[in-house]
């Protein structure tokens, strides 16, 4: 999952589902991009989700500024090198999840579609 935001949203709705069910094995890499520490939606919820399901989620925030002394993830903007480090790799059992500004949702997923559509993309990074 590469979340931006308030496009965090949709992907609790699916951590919610998938954890409900405890013969659910899935397991869920979270990468999520905010302005600043400050602006991190729902992030006691996520490092708690985190804490009770070590082997099945994990989060990695990104931030554009922060403190000198912030140390719960990285600076900047979420790239190929977070991509290929904290979320699967292309496959038929691997999905990728995007949601957040449009900005964002370019750089990562290409430009909408001239229906302003996003299709599917089977891509690597």
């Amino acid at each position: 999952m590469i979340a931006g935001g308030s496009g965090i949203t949709p992907m609790v709705q699916v951590l919610n589902h998938v954890f409900a069910d405890p013969e659910d094995k899935t397991f869920v890499s979270l990468v999520y991009a905010n302005k600043s520490p400050e602006d991190i939606l729902l992030k006691e919820w996520l490092d708690h989700m985190q804490e009770r399901f070590p082997n099945r989620f994990r989060v990695h925030y990104v931030v554009d500024s922060a403190p000198s002394n912030w140390k719960d993830g990285s600076f900047g903007r979420i790239n190929a090198e977070m991509i290929q480090k904290r979320l699967p790799s292309p496959s038929d059992d691997a999905m990728i999840f995007v949601c957040g500004p449009d900005p964002m949702l370019a750089a990562i997923s290409g430009p909408k579609a001239p229906d302003y559509s996003r299709r599917e993309r089977r891509v690597g990074c």
